[in-house]
């Protein structure tokens, strides 16, 4: 059931002067004590009088009824206008009787920010959770929840007075978030199961959801088995508790929001011109015509277009920018102002590069040119290729020796074994947002490879005394099987989808005819993210790339040399190389984006275990992050992201650096459709009971004030109906005599 309902509430002004009540009992009292106090003899003479007044003592007995009514009647009155009786309206029926715990539920998501008046959602639902707790009686307690992702009991233990609950609730703000409705009931459920037990002699539990019925939160994308287990659960809160929805929404509103703002070039180099799009959705009805958009790069205002976002489309825009200088910049993209500004900007943080430092690990080094396994790699990546890049070739001793965060990448050409140690090492690095390119060929052993790089358990001891010590880091994003000659036929680029092989698709390239001899065949782990890059003519992977750690690894299952593929001698050798090593280092970047709520975190090198650390907050805010130490790095958390913005996380001595994070929100909140209660009831909470209440279609003020409703008074009526009782009594009075004396 479901009802939009407008209800009043009786009480008393002045409660105590209800105790002037009993005077209502005097005028019985005097008329009993008048007919005691006369003695009665007998006297032959009223024999006759008295056969004459039987004939009539019935009437007179009802006319002295009537008048002693009347007399309580006017003691009532006017002990009841002294108590100065009262009705006020109160908007959610709130019950008369006995005493109940109502849990206020505030919806938080940003979406509650739109302000369709000189109010927000947000707002109009505080206002009402005022009225709440003001119409409410005393000795009712009160919960408050601000729904959100994850959702928080501001007040969880029930308060009984206004007074604690009232100012939390002035305090409420919005987490810029999106809601977990599935999290909020079953946190509600806890919250009654507490002050059932902490308040026995409280039976009535009320629930109130203030909130905009957001489709895009009220709508939970849940699997089969949890969308059921979520119904269960509210069905057995509705048993517990009676449920109403506050809609403080609309069933139309407008709204444009910038969903996206990034450079076109996965990689941005010092003194190069970027591309940077900028991405506006309309998620309303009507069209959006000369919508500006504006750039600003570390605050400057670089240019502004206006552009025309048709409903439901999104439309983007372009801007050129040259980068004149290496480091972090932010880049901010804006549009006009609408109902809810909150996602009409956009954040980015773009590393630009000086240059790229890559570490070649030779595995088989030789003196001759082009005859070592690393020499085709370190060729197409000398300083002649055109690119910014900076290559140290080292043999493979430089895994243990060399400080492998000072590199972007690190590539691995034909390296025969690797030690737990080395592996170890590499965990780190990737850890540090690093990333790993491995060519195979003759010297690789797969079993090496796979029990230390393969994420396999280590067993120490034999026989029955084998136990399981440790297990190793996956480092790989396949495992390594027999070597295998491959088929005569061309290279599959499975569709050019991988970012890697994009560049080449549409273009008269021999990359797909370049010969390949033999290669190691791999075998793609299930649940891993791996992708297939490239693949050999039998289908097999022979590129395989996947994102691990906060790095990203490349895997070639050929050689890097002529002894296994003729692919080094191709033209397309060279840029395919610089794709790979372009695709990994720009792993780095995407670490650097978040969304509101969730959590910032890093790894740093052992040596800054020590290091003061700091986060600076969009809202102009220093806190401090206490760092973890874990084996040979130090890990860092911050989870307070709750606003829009640039976060920056200052790190100090011995490393002296900072880094950037642009916090934006989640746009899929934009979408301001409103669900309603038939959907509500129909795709929610099927067969749920519960009741509604809305605020937006003239039934409630939409600018409630947050003092208490205003009374009703019924004291000047009872006093004008005083008057008409005294000369009703005086007129019976008159008119029946007084036939006690």
């Amino acid at each position: 059931m479901y009802r939009v309902c407008l209800m009043f509430a009786f009480g008393f002004a002045n409660p105590l002067a209800l105790i002037w009540l009993a005077a209502a009992a005097v005028p019985v009292l005097i008329h009993l004590w008048s007919r005691r106090r006369y003695r009665e003899a007998p006297w032959a003479a009223m024999e006759y009088l008295l056969a004459a007044f039987r004939r009539r003592a019935r009437r007179v007995q009802l006319e002295q009824l009537l008048l002693l009514a009347m007399r309580m009647l006017v003691v009532l009155t006017l002990v009841l206008a002294a108590a100065e009786p009262y009705l006020r309206p109160t908007s959610g029926g709130l019950p008369l009787g006995g005493r109940t715990h109502r849990v206020l539920v505030v919806d938080g998501s940003y979406s509650m920010c739109y302000r369709p008046s000189d109010r927000s959602r947000f707002e109009l639902a505080k206002d009402f959770a005022r009225q709440i707790v003001h119409q409410s009686r005393q000795g009712d307690a009160f919960t408050l929840v601000l729904m959100g992702r994850p959702p928080r009991a501001v007040v969880g233990t029930p308060a009984l007075e206004p007074a604690m609950v009232l100012p939390e609730i002035d305090a409420l703000q919005p987490v810029y978030t999106g809601i977990d409705l599935p999290a909020t009931v079953a946190l509600i459920e806890r919250l009654i199961e507490t002050a059932r037990r902490e308040l026995p002699h409280i039976n009535n539990q009320e629930v109130f959801f203030l909130t905009d019925l957001c489709g895009e939160g009220w709508l939970p994308r849940l699997p089969a088995d949890a969308t059921e287990r979520f119904r269960r659960q509210s069905a057995a809160l509705a048993e517990q508790a009676r449920l109403v929805v506050v809609d403080v929404g609309q069933t139309s509103a407008e709204n444009l929001a910038v969903t996206d703002v990034r450079p076109q070039q996965p990689l941005v180099f010092a003194g190069q011109t970027a591309a940077i799009e900028v991405s506006l959705r309309n998620f309303g009805r009507q069209p959006r015509k000369g919508q500006k958009v504006m750039l600003l790069v570390n605050g400057n205002l670089l240019g502004q277009q206006t552009i025309d976002v048709a409903p439901g489309q999104t439309g983007t825009v372009l801007f050129a920018h040259r980068f004149e200088v290496a480091g972090e910049h932010v880049v901010e993209a804006r549009t006009d102002s609408d109902p809810l500004d909150l996602d009409n900007r956009r954040y980015a943080v773009v590393p630009v590069r000086g240059e790229l430092r890559v570490l070649l690990v030779d595995g088989r080094p030789s003196p001759d040119p082009f005859s070592g396994a690393a020499d085709y790699v370190g060729a197409a990546l000398s300083p002649s290729s055109g690119s910014p890049l900076a290559v140290d070739v080292a043999p493979e001793t430089a895994l243990s020796e060399r400080d492998l965060a000072a590199y972007d990448c690190v590539i691995l050409c034909d390296v025969a074994r690797l030690t737990f140690a080395e592996a170890q090492r590499l965990d780190a690095y990737l850890s540090y947002g690093g990333s790993l390119i491995f060519f195979l060929g003759e010297n690789v052993q797969p079993e090496n490879y796979n029990q230390v790089l393969g994420g396999e358990t280590i067993v120490s001891g034999k026989g029955s005394e084998a136990t399981a010590a440790s297990k190793m880091p996956r480092l790989l994003p396949a495992r390594l099987a027999a070597v295998l000659a491959a088929p005569q036929g061309r290279l599959d680029p499975l569709g050019f989808r991988h970012p890697i092989v994009q560049p080449f698709q549409g273009r008269q390239t021999a990359l797909l005819t370049a010969p390949v001899m033999k290669y190691v065949k791999l075998h793609l782990l299930e649940g891993a993210q791996a992708q297939v890059v490239l693949a050999a003519p039998g289908g097999d992977p022979l590129i395989v790339e996947e994102p691990i750690q906060r790095g990203r690894v490349v895997l070639v299952a050929t050689s890097a040399d002529k002894s296994w593929t003729l692919l080094p001698l191709w033209p397309s050798f060279v840029p395919l190389v610089h794709e790979m090593v372009r695709y990994c280092a720009a792993g780095g970047q995407h670490s650097r984006s978040r969304l509101v709520g969730e959590e910032l975190s890093g790894t740093l090198p052992i040596a800054a275990a020590d290091a003061k650390i700091e986060v600076e907050t969009p809202t102009g805010h220093t806190q401090s992050i206490i760092a973890h130490t874990e084996a040979d790095r130090v890990q860092w958390r911050f989870a307070d992201t709750l606003h829009s913005g640039v976060y920056t996380v200052s790190i100090g001595s011995p490393l002296h650096r900072s880094q950037s994070f642009a916090v934006n929100l989640d746009t899929a909140e934009s979408d301001l459709t409103h669900l309603g209660i038939e959907r509500l009831q129909s795709e929610v909470w099927p067969g749920v009971p519960l009741e509604y209440i809305t605020t937006w279609d003239g039934r409630q003020s939409t600018a409630a004030a947050s003092a208490p409703p205003p009374h009703r008074p019924m004291h000047v009526g009872l006093l004008y109906m005083l008057a008409c009782l005294l000369l009703l009594e005086t007129l019976l009075a008159w008119r029946f005599g007084y036939p006690d004396k």
